[in-house]
């Protein structure tokens, strides 16, 4: 049985209401039957709950890297956005391309803070948690027990305008751990060290078949 990559974005969405109110949250498919939606990534059910109970919440385990996001745009003024992708054999699956926060303008000085938490403690699927002051994301890498999910983080990268800078590399590796040895010739204190994205892509992304690649754009518009 081939493995496979499921992506799945949700938001938690918190509003400026008294205690005795509730909150929208939008939780993934399948986990509370109410209320099913159609979005452009699929289908989400949204359930209402009280105001400030997260026992709804997914949380990491506690073995899971706590990775925080620093950015801080040295460039003149940009749209940023912050995008993962699923890629199969080279092709970026139209199905699974997401955009986490789209067309967000940022001013040159200021900082773009987030955090991600890879939790591979389960042997089969990762759920990667990505913490924004405006929500939480989920993303999730789904595969067969035969094979294992691993992620590495990677070198910060100049702040080209309009190209991918690189941020996180998840991947499903196979028995031999092919692509672990692969990154091995490109690890510096445990991460990937490139110059750019276009080095990344030629040197490890086009020899790996499927993954889950983070990674932030800033554009001028």
């Amino acid at each position: 049985m081939s493995y496979r990559i499921i992506i799945i974005i949700f938001f938690v969405v918190y509003l400026f209401v008294p205690d005795s109110l509730s909150q929208n949250v939008i939780v993934s498919p399948n986990q509370f039957p109410e209320k099913r939606i159609k979005t452009a990534s699929g289908n989400l059910i949204i359930r209402t709950v009280p105001l400030g109970d997260r026992s709804l919440m997914p949380t990491p385990s506690d073995e899971s890297e706590r990775i925080k996001y620093k950015i801080k745009i040295e460039k003149d003024s940009a749209f940023y956005s912050l995008k993962a992708d699923v890629i199969e054999k080279g092709v970026i699956s139209d199905r699974f391309s997401n955009p986490i926060v789209l067309n967000s303008k940022v001013v040159k000085g200021n900082e773009i803070l987030f955090e991600m938490v890879p939790d591979i403690s389960k042997p089969d699927i990762m759920t990667l948690y990505i913490y924004m002051p405006t929500g939480t994301v989920f993303e999730y890498l789904v595969c067969d027990n035969n094979r294992k999910i691993k992620y590495k983080k990677i070198e910060a990268v100049d702040q080209l305008k309009n190209s991918q800078i690189p941020l996180l590399l998840c991947y499903v590796d196979n028995e031999k751990n092919d692509t672990e040895k692969l990154l091995e010739k490109y690890l510096k204190d445990n991460l990937i060290s490139i110059t750019s994205n276009e080095e990344l892509q030629e040197t490890i992304l086009k020899y790996i078949e499927k993954y889950l690649f983070i990674y932030y754009t800033l554009s001028d518009k």
